[in-house]
């Protein structure tokens, strides 16, 4: 059977650096312009290289898989013909195919969704979801998991069961036998534990204590001859190892028992690489939907924070109601900013990130850190000479090292002392380390670890820590989003946060940022800000489908000197530039809009009034504020925001303006062209 598939470079023919792994991408896809569309999507991986090869059938595709020439294979479940992407996957998996299998759909279905996994896919992801990190993120995923499964598979050729941790006991639990592979797991030599019942070194499960699981387990054995499970060990070292423990029953010649024989295997990465991966979906989970609500909040708030401005140049005489306006302000401020650092959450931090000294950093941190926590708390900071420079913005990073470092002083209140650690130091994380933590590259890095001796995090808690308003404190005593601002920040620098924390001694952030090279760019700080000069009467047209917010954004647009025109759509909008297209200064619009929504606005004016500038005006999330700045918008604002903010931006863009003669002879004849952009 001949192979219709297609080979192209992943990266417009660019390059390849050794810092971004090149991966073969097939993709099952009979629509040519899905393929396109995820194509450019993994052009923009930050970390893969992707060369992509497309399968337009699903005998191709089959026949693509069982070649077995690709690292992973994008499926989609729609395929042209009689069977689908997930008939595709289950026959793959019979005839023994290894290459991980994303499948790709046009809508959720629960049933498909439940059937993929159950299938072996390796991820499920909703086309409409789909943006260059998820992407990037669930090939990575699966090239981990795979690569985690062929150790696996190559430990099991080369090693026979003896390289297990073998034991074997009495039927009262008591050590008879115990190996080499067992004492590597444990650091228990088998001298020392003969003649003991393991127990000891078995960890509870929060629901049973180690003497009530060994007594469950013999019994088990006892009645069934066999017994499985997950079992937590303590090593001889204080750390702990995550065993898939298999028990049988070992009888004598006489076939009566005599014995049980253990062998229990270390999975412990494997459960780590697996709770990272569901913590980074949840967290992404959890993104999406505080950004949704904090575009609402946004929304609510801006005719507050608008028309704060608006009445105090009204009642400017009385007292009482400018004091309440005051409160009023305030309140919205609050408001505004945790709105902020929910979408900061949701969508990343922006910041003006330069070539900082760590050190330094530290060393401020550390007179704040003396006029914030009590004396009962002993503050150490310890910093590498060798500590070298990052990129970051240095405000920012002062902000998580305080947040981290409030989280243990609030940890060891109620203690009668502890010691609050904060050290730096260069690492090196190497590939095996990295392969180990998820959002991880092998690279060197400045480590920064904020440490107390509080009474820990129990492990219920230690998986929810990053989540925006989930906090443990009294509800005056904080919002919960220190910790979570802190991991977006350091998201958003390419860093990642590690957290080691056991209940009653204390918990450790270690906090990773890529270390700087000597020829990068520092970013100067901007002067003061000029005086705000009113407008001279200037049209500027507001689009947006909330009245209120419309409402608000009229009144400060008036109050400060300039002529608004509302439109509550983008037809609406579209119809005003038609006709007032040549005495329209500045257009501020609305992103999410029923019908035509601001982009596609934004790109109509771009094309037919190119010098006409265009403020969004929006408090989404995710990728649609950089999808408006490619359609052509000059500035975005998020919501909510103050009057001045509006009014200075707008005065930037309009002093920023120079139209052409050219440009005005092209608006003044062919006003009419617009209303194609309609259809």
């Amino acid at each position: 059977m001949n192979r219709s598939a297609e080979h192209v470079s992943g990266s417009n023919g660019a390059s390849t650096t050794s810092e971004r792994e090149v991966v073969d991408v097939l993709m099952v896809e009979d629509d040519e312009d899905d393929y396109f569309i995820t194509r450019r999507l993994l052009d923009k991986a930050r970390s893969v290289e992707c060369a992509m090869t497309q399968a337009a059938t699903y005998e191709d595709g089959l026949e693509a898989l069982t070649a077995g020439e690709h690292d992973v294979c994008l499926v989609d479940y729609r395929l042209g013909g009689a069977r689908d992407g997930l008939e595709l996957l289950r026959e793959a998996n019979e005839r023994g195919v290894s290459t991980p299998i994303i499948l790709l759909t046009g809508q959720g279905d629960l049933s498909v969704d439940l059937g993929a996994m159950s299938a072996g896919a390796a991820d499920y992801l909703l086309k409409d979801e789909i943006s260059p990190a998820v992407l990037e993120r669930s090939i990575r995923y699966a090239l981990e998991r795979q690569r985690a499964e062929r150790r696996i598979r190559r430990q099991a050729a080369l090693l026979d069961e003896a390289h297990d941790a073998i034991s074997t006991h009495d039927l009262e639990g008591r050590v008879r036998y115990w190996n080499k592979s067992a004492e590597r797991l444990t650091g228990y030599s088998a001298d020392e534990v003969e003649g003991e019942t393991i127990q000891w070194i078995l960890k509870d499960d929060d629901q049973h204590d180690p003497q009530t699981m060994l007594q469950r387990a013999l019994r088990t054995v006892l009645v069934e001859e066999e017994w499985s499970g997950e079992l937590t060990l303590q090593t001889k070292d204080g750390s702990e190892v995550v065993t898939e423990s298999r028990w049988s029953l070992v009888r004598d010649d006489a076939g009566r028992p005599d014995a049980i024989l253990v062998i229990n295997n270390d999975v412990t990465e494997r459960k780590e690489l697996e709770t990272q991966m569901l913590r980074s979906q949840r967290m992404e989970s959890i993104g999406r939907l505080v950004g949704g609500l904090a575009h609402d909040l946004g929304n609510l708030l801006m005719p507050i924070t608008l028309g704060v401005k608006t009445l105090h140049a009204r009642i400017d005489d009385d007292e009482s109601a400018l004091r309440t306006l005051e409160m009023i302000r305030k309140s919205a401020e609050r408001g505004s900013d945790m709105v902020e650092q929910v979408l900061a959450f949701a969508r990343g931090v922006e910041g003006k990130h330069a070539r900082i000294d760590v050190r330094t950093v530290v060393e401020e941190v550390e007179t704040m850190i003396d006029e914030t926590v009590p004396e009962h708390i002993e503050v150490r900071v310890d910093v590498d000479d060798d500590c070298c420079y990052a990129v970051a913005d240095a405000t920012q990073l002062q902000q998580v090292l305080m947040n981290l470092c409030i989280n243990a002083r609030d940890a060891m209140r109620d203690e009668d002392g502890g010691d609050l650690t904060v050290c730096a130091e260069t690492c090196t994380i190497d590939r095996e380390q990295a392969e180990r933590i998820l959002e991880a590259e092998p690279g060197d890095y400045a480590r920064l670890i904020v440490s107390d001796t509080g009474p820990g995090i129990p492990p219920d808690v230690l998986d929810k820590i990053f989540e925006p308003f989930f906090t443990t404190k009294a509800p005056d005593e904080g919002t919960g989003l220190g910790l979570s601002s802190a991991y977006s920040i350091i998201k958003s620098h390419d860093g990642f946060i590690n957290v080691e924390s056991r209940t009653g001694e204390g918990a450790t952030f270690e906090v990773y940022l890529p270390l700087a090279g000597s020829k990068e760019e520092v970013i100067v700080e901007s002067g003061d800000l000029p005086e705000l000069e009113p407008g001279d009467g200037e049209s500027v047209l507001v689009v947006d489908d909330e009245d209120h917010v419309r409402e608000a954004l009229a009144k400060v647009l008036r109050q400060a000197g300039y002529t608004p025109m509302l439109a509550e759509d983008g037809t609406e909008a579209l119809h005003l530039v038609e006709n007032e297209g040549n005495d329209i200064a500045a257009v501020v619009t609305d992103l999410m809009m029923p019908g035509m929504d601001g982009s596609e606005v934004i790109r109509t004016l771009n094309d037919r009034h190119p010098n006409c500038p265009v403020l969004v005006s929006s408090g989404l999330s995710g990728d649609r504020p950089d999808r408006a700045l490619e359609a052509g918008a000059n500035e975005i604002l998020s919501k909510p925001y103050s009057a001045d903010t509006l009014c200075r931006t707008l005065q930037d863009l309009l002093d920023d303006q120079q139209p052409t003669t050219a440009d005005a002879n092209y608006q003044a004849n062919e006003p009419a062209s617009l209303a194609s952009a309609e259809s």
